[in-house]
């Protein structure tokens, strides 16, 4: 009953609140649990700049994003591309369109729709969902979207 509850209160509680702040690890769960589902309802499209990406949860729900159709974009680190089976294996087996950065890619940064924002210090890998000091700000604030839009149009053009 209490994850029902927790789930709801996601998603009527984004419809209220334009800009968000978590610090984990005291909101890790749900700064996760909200990614989460930003990931399930996403309609169109997805776009990540992530140094680092190996946390399953997430992971798993990009899988069911781009199985219902959903188009993935990923800017993924040169060196971590290389290094990373996970990374590797979720892009090449599931249709995930995806760009490697020849400069160090230290960006934390997804976009949802084109509407919804969520970036910090936080890889998304377990380890920044569990003990890290890390910071996740989640917005739909016009200006911010803008200004997101256009980094991710030079991240596919100039990088």
């Amino acid at each position: 009953m209490s994850k029902i509850f927790l789930v709801l209160f996601l998603l009527f509680s984004s419809s209220f609140a334009s800009s968000k702040i978590y610090f984990l690890p005291k909101d890790a769960k749900i700064a996760s649990e909200k990614i989460v589902l930003l990931i399930d309802n996403a309609k169109s499209s997805i776009d990540i700049s992530m140094y680092n990406l190996s946390y399953n949860k997430l992971i798993d729900s990009l899988k069911r994003a781009s199985k219902r159709g959903v188009i993935i974009s990923l800017y993924l680190d040169k060196s971590k591309f290389k290094k990373s089976d996970k990374i590797n294996n979720l892009v090449k087996n599931n249709g995930i369109k995806y760009k490697v950065l020849e400069k160090k890619n230290h960006l934390k940064l997804a976009l949802f729709d084109k509407s919804i924002a969520v970036f910090g210090s936080a890889n998304w890998t377990k380890e920044s969902f569990g003990d890290n000091l890390e910071i996740i700000y989640m917005t739909d604030e016009h200006k911010d979207i803008n200004q997101i839009n256009e980094i991710f149009n030079s991240l596919e053009k100039n990088y």
